[in-house]
């Protein structure tokens, strides 16, 4: 039977912010800086996680070096990407990403993505960094 009485079940409600405000907050990106535009910078075949398209082997204490804005690598389920070209582009702004910067990131991103299952996190992750294996 449906409760028609019970609060909505929404990540937003958990964190007690405003049922109608986007969740997680976003900021105001920078001109140049959209999901478009990361999109097509993205398919311009650049090297964006700076590993020349290989799988590398990262520890925890090679993890752990890579912590700031210039250097930001976060891993998720045991995969560690290269976010570093991603930081200006995240509609939740740096901040977001640096709550996660040179650990593991899994607990922090399972709050905000919800809906996301595991196996389409790695594959939306992998599209846009190329990936270094933990």
């Amino acid at each position: 039977m449906l409760n028609v009485n019970a609060p909505p079940c929404s990540p937003r409600a958990s964190f007690g912010g405003d049922s109608l405000a986007p969740w997680p907050p976003q900021v105001p990106l920078k001109p140049g800086r959209s999901l478009m535009d990361w999109i097509r910078l993205t398919k311009s075949g650049k090297d964006l996680a700076g590993v020349k398209g290989r799988l590398v082997e990262v520890t925890e204490e090679e993890l752990a070096k890579h912590s700031s804005k210039e250097d930001c690598w976060i891993c998720i389920r045991g995969f560690v990407y290269n976010v570093t070209p991603y930081m200006e582009y995240h509609p939740g702004g740096e901040e977001e990403l640096m709550k996660a910067a040179g650990t593991d990131g899994t607990d922090l991103f399972d709050q905000v993505r919800t809906t996301v299952s595991p196996d389409k996190t790695h594959f939306i992750l992998a599209q846009y960094f190329n990936l270094c294996y933990s």
